[in-house]
C-alpha cells in the first residue's frame, strides 16, 4: 500500500510540473548521452592506440651499397644489423625486405591512393630496409645499438605519429566530458528546482502527513522518486539517441574508416555495457540531489 501511494504521488508531481518535468528530461538526456559519448570515446581511443600500436614497426634504412647488392641480407653489414637487433632484449621480430619487395610493397600502398606517386617512383629510389617489431612500441632503446652503424641511413619509427592521433582523439573524449559536465550541473539545477516547486505546492499535504505520523522519509520519497523517474525517461532518451545517431550518422560516415581500419569502431554492444552503467549512476546522482534539496528546504 504504501508502495502504491508513493508510486502514486511520484507520478501525479511529474503530470503536475509539465513544463519542469520536460525540461528536466531533455536536459538529463543530453547530459547522459554526452556522458556516454564520453566513455565510449575514451574506449574506443584506447582501442585505438593499441590497434596501431599492434601494427607498428621501426623502418631501419640500409644504404645504398647494401640495398643494390644484398637481396636476402647475406652480406656481413646486413647481417650484423640483424644479429644485433635479434640478440637484443625488447625486439619481438625483425624483417629483411629488399628493395624490390619494399618498393612492391610501397606500389600495394598507394597504387590506388596517389597513382601518380606510383608513376614517378622506382625501385631504384627506394632502399632495402629491416623492420622490427618492439615489445613496448613507445620505448626505441632496444634500436639504439644499431642506430650508429654506418649501414644504417635512417630510422624511421611511427610511433610518434600513433601518439599523436591518440591525442586528437583525446582531445575530443575532453571536450565531450567539459560539455557532459555543463549538462549535468544544468540538470542537478533543475532537479533541485523541480523537487522544491512540488514540495511547495504539495506543502499542506506533507504537513498533515506528518501531524498523523508519517515519517519525514515516507513524506519525501515521492519527490526523490519524481527525480528517479525524469533521470530514468531522460536516460531512455538519450540511449536511443546514442543507438540512433550511431546508424545514422557516425557509422555512414566513418565506414570507410572502419574499413580501412584507421579507428576502432564503436559497436552497439559497446554502447548497450556503457549505457545501462552512467544512466545508473545518473538515477543515484538525481536521488541523492532530491534527498539533499529536500533537507535543505524544510530546514527553512
Amino acid at each position: 500500500m504504501k508502495t502504491r501511494f508513493v508510486l502514486g504521488e511520484a507520478f501525479a508531481g511529474l503530470r503536475a510540473n509539465v513544463t519542469m518535468t520536460v525540461a528536466m528530461i531533455i536536459t538529463t538526456a543530453i547530459s547522459l548521452a554526452l556522458l556516454c559519448s564520453g566513455v565510449l570515446v575514451t574506449d574506443m581511443t584506447a582501442r585505438t592506440k593499441q590497434m596501431y600500436f599492434d601494427r607498428v614497426e621501426v623502418m631501419i634504412e640500409l644504404d645504398e651499397k647494401t640495398s643494390t647488392e644484398d637481396d636476402n641480407c647475406s652480406s656481413k653489414k646486413c647481417e650484423e644489423v640483424l644479429s644485433t637487433l635479434e640478440g637484443t632484449d625488447g625486439v619481438n621480430s625483425v624483417t629483411f625486405r629488399n628493395r624490390a619487395q619494399n618498393y612492391q610493397h610501397f606500389v600495394d600502398l598507394f597504387e590506388v591512393t596517389d597513382p601518380a606517386l606510383v608513376d614517378n617512383t622506382t625501385p631504384e629510389s627506394l632502399p632495402a630496409v629491416i623492420l622490427v617489431r618492439l615489445e613496448d612500441p613507445t620505448d626505441l632503446s632496444p634500436i639504439a645499438p644499431v642506430r650508429d652503424l654506418k649501414q644504417v641511413t635512417h630510422v624511421t619509427d611511427q610511433a610518434d605519429d600513433v601518439n599523436a592521433a591518440a591525442e586528437n582523439l583525446d582531445s575530443i573524449r575532453n571536450a565531450t566530458f567539459v560539455i557532459a559536465g555543463i549538462q549535468a550541473v544544468a540538470a542537478v539545477l533543475l532537479i533541485a528546482n523541480m523537487v522544491q516547486i512540488a514540495a511547495y505546492s504539495r506543502r499542506k499535504e506533507v504537513g498533515i502527513m506528518l501531524m498523523v505520523g508519517a515519517s519525514r522519509l515516507f513524506t519525501q520519497a515521492p519527490f526523490v522518486l519524481e527525480a528517479v523517474l525524469a533521470t530514468f525517461i531522460g536516460g531512455l532518451l538519450a540511449l536511443g539517441g546514442l543507438f540512433l545517431g550511431k546508424q545514422t550518422v557516425l557509422d555512414p560516415a566513418l565506414d570507410e574508416i572502419y574499413r580501412s581500419q584507421l579507428i576502432a569502431p564503436i559497436e552497439a554492444a559497446d554502447i548497450w555495457l556503457v549505457a545501462p552503467i552512467v544512466i545508473g549512476i545518473g538515477m543515484v546522482f538525481s536521488a541523492l540531489t532530491a534527498h539533499i534539496t529536500l533537507r535543505l528546504y524544510t530546514r527553512r
